[in-house]
């Protein structure tokens, strides 16, 4: 009953896991979003400006706030936003990131439109407000030493704080940003009178990670309740009050240049997505056991990866998860594909969540967020295949299963490789807390053309060590309790060399192929169909390394003796003893439903073993190959091997 349950919670949880797949390439598609343009609304203040002195003349600025008063970066800044708006030849993605209910003060940025703007001329009594801040962000240490350290326990900088003294205090410059604001038409008041307004206020913040890079713009749209005030003698406007309107929402939305590390992603995704049907198809049906020697060029290689031959039988080797989790293709494949466009995903990540917390739960958000996070699940499956790669590079074992560490980078089942995954759906907010003793100067303070950002000291870079010691950390934790829960069935695992295949002879990370164990003296039995087995060799002759260890020639003959007496007719003409394999038999026999005439089962033992060039072969009880004729006869008989 138990077992069932967690059959049932299994695929539940895998049909999950790939709808949530699903909902990452869709929902987080950078040129589905851009091409249903619900984002080119945020263009339209400056769809009449063409630069920054038409930007000066359009909008009524402060004195302090205008694109005159910023640094070069923050001119450049604006220069590229305005060639944002106007660019129509694909150089960059406009894309919408939802809208966010206001009901929390840290979602009201409208304070910004406090101040006073000298008005020259009142063009039909309507003048559109403007203010612009640049800045350079300067953070102390990372999560790490937040964790460990002092640098979270120190008192910080206060705001006003020149970089000087904040490079004395252990900050560095980590991100460059200008946050310029522009409303629609307002009144001009009579002279002296407050007068209430609601007005529309659009939020074009640039932000970059070095110094003059091109920066990705994040948009803003809200509605800001203002109180404000004519003086003729100052010929000035001031705003005294600003603040949003609880219940209204803030519509967000991002421009980002269009690269081609976007692209490539999604062609890899496609092609792994291809991958997964190719091994859905050989795991329902089966494969040809192939002589690898035929295989002589990699486009031969290539095209049975790809498109293996077949019978039309069935087998259900394994399942597509498995393939999806264990493939070094894919999982390779996929990493590429994930690491090539996190440069906009994480900054998606971060602005998305920085509105979306202190809003109201939002179904379609929250998957889209989950879904970016469980997408670097086959990074951390990729750090397993590579510490395993790394583990067989640097040992000196000579045989299979005789390096103890390798077997630990193995999971027992899918499950526990979903626990992997609660620590990536933290990882914005691991990276958010790495920078949060922050410090923003801006040109009010000092001037900013003498502070530059090293890329490695950015917002996102400097936090990478600790990232992965994190993801590093949360795997060898699973693996470790993993290994200590199924102690007794991965012992069982070792001892057969099936399992062996799969945890020190290759990388392969994933173990668990379903199949029952049975406990024997000298090594643990499973049956298998041949067909399934079939399945399983094109398997680890396509999608895996295979690291080439022999199998211990002492276990070897010890098997191979104890099969040839166990199977023995003895000279007195005594009934013949069970043997263990037939043992094996009789207790699988109830668990597949008995054994109809026309499926037949070998109790002959057999052992998988590989040779140096790391080619997967089976050899019988008498220590002879079984060549792929045979094999061919087991498939169409249905029939079944001892695996010992």
């Amino acid at each position: 009953m138990a077992h069932s349950a967690l059959k049932y919670i299994t695929k539940t949880i895998n049909a999950f896991a790939i709808f949530l797949v699903v909902v990452d390439i869709l929902g987080n598609n950078w040129e589905l979003h851009d091409f249903t343009g619900d984002a080119k609304h945020f263009r339209v203040p400056l769809l009449s400006t063409k630069s920054r002195s038409q930007l000066e003349s359009g909008y009524v600025f402060p004195t302090l706030a205008s694109p005159s008063s910023v640094s070069n970066v923050g001119r450049f800044m604006i220069d590229n936003t305005i060639e944002q708006v106007h660019c129509d030849n694909g150089t960059f993605y406009a894309i919408t990131m939802n809208s966010f209910p206001i009901i929390h003060p840290d979602n009201d940025i409208c304070g910004r439109l406090v101040n006073v703007y000298p008005v020259n001329t009142v063009d039909g009594g309507k003048i559109r407000l403007g203010t612009v801040e640049d800045q350079i962000t300067f953070v102390r240490g990372n999560t790490l030493s937040h964790l460990f350290g002092d640098t979270d326990s120190v008192p910080p900088a206060p705001p006003g704080t020149n970089a000087s003294v904040l490079t004395d205090m252990g900050y560095l410059p980590a991100r460059a940003g200008l946050d310029m604001r522009l409303t629609t038409a307002i009144p001009v008041p009579r002279p002296g009178q407050k007068l209430p307004f609601n007005v529309t206020m659009y939020r074009f913040y640039s932000k970059a990670f070095c110094s003059a890079c091109h920066p990705g713009t994040e948009l803003g749209m809200d509605t800001c309740s203002i109180v404000y005030s004519y003086n003729d003698t100052t010929k000035a406007v001031t705003v005294h009050s600003s603040s949003a309107i609880y219940g209204q929402s803030h519509v967000l939305g991002f421009i980002f240049l269009r690269r081609w590390g976007v692209r490539i992603s999604l062609v890899l995704r496609a092609f792994c997505l291809f991958l997964a049907f190719s091994a859905y198809g050989a795991a329902r049906k089966t494969v040809r056991w192939v002589d690898m020697a035929t295989l002589s060029t990699w486009a031969k290689n290539l095209a049975h990866m790809i498109v293996p031959p077949m019978y039309s039988h069935n087998s259900k080797a394994f399942s597509v998860i498995y393939f999806c989790f264990n493939s070094d293709v894919f999982v390779i494949l996929y990493s590429i594909a994930v690491l090539i466009d996190e440069d906009v995903s994480m900054v998606y990540a971060r602005v998305v969540t920085t509105w979306y917390k202190p809003a109201p739960f939002e179904l379609w958000t929250e998957l889209r967020l989950r879904a970016l996070s469980f997408r670097w699940l086959w990074f951390n499956l990729f750090l397993v295949k590579l510490m395993k790669w790394a583990c067989h590079f640097v040992s000196t074992a000579q045989h299979n299963g005789s390096n103890f560490v390798m077997g630990l980078f193995n999971f027992s089942s899918v499950p526990w490789i979903y626990m992997t995954v609660f620590a990536l759906f933290e990882r914005t907010d691991y990276i958010e807390y790495g920078n949060s003793v922050r410090v923003d100067v801006t040109s009010v303070t000092e001037n900013l053309n003498s502070i530059y950002v090293e890329f490695m000291n950015s917002w996102y870079m400097r936090g990478l060590t600790s990232l992965v010691i994190l993801m590093v950390g949360n795997l060898l934790a699973v693996l470790l309790v993993d290994h200590f829960v199924n102690r007794k069935w991965w012992r069982l695992i070792a001892r057969n060399s099936l399992g062996r295949q799969h945890m020190f002879n290759s990388t392969s990370i994933l173990s668990d192929t379903g199949l029952p164990l049975e406990d024997k003296t000298l090594h643990s039995m499973t049956m298998i169909k041949a067909r399934a087995l079939c399945s399983l060799h094109w398997f680890f002759t396509s999608h895996v390394v295979c690291f080439g260890l022999p199998e211990d020639r002492s276990l070897v003959r010890k098997l191979t003796k104890s099969s040839t007496n166990g199977g023995a007719k003895p000279a007195t003409g005594s009934p013949m003893p069970h043997s263990p394999s037939r043992d094996l038999v009789e207790a699988i026999r109830p668990l597949t439903g008995g054994t109809p005439e026309n499926k037949t089962i070998d109790a002959d033992v057999h052992t998988l073993r590989q040779n140096d060039d790391g080619e997967l072969f089976l050899f019988d009880s008498d220590n002879r190959e079984v060549q792929a004729l045979g094999i061919e006869v087991k498939i169409l008989r249905d029939a079944s091997y001892i695996i010992g």
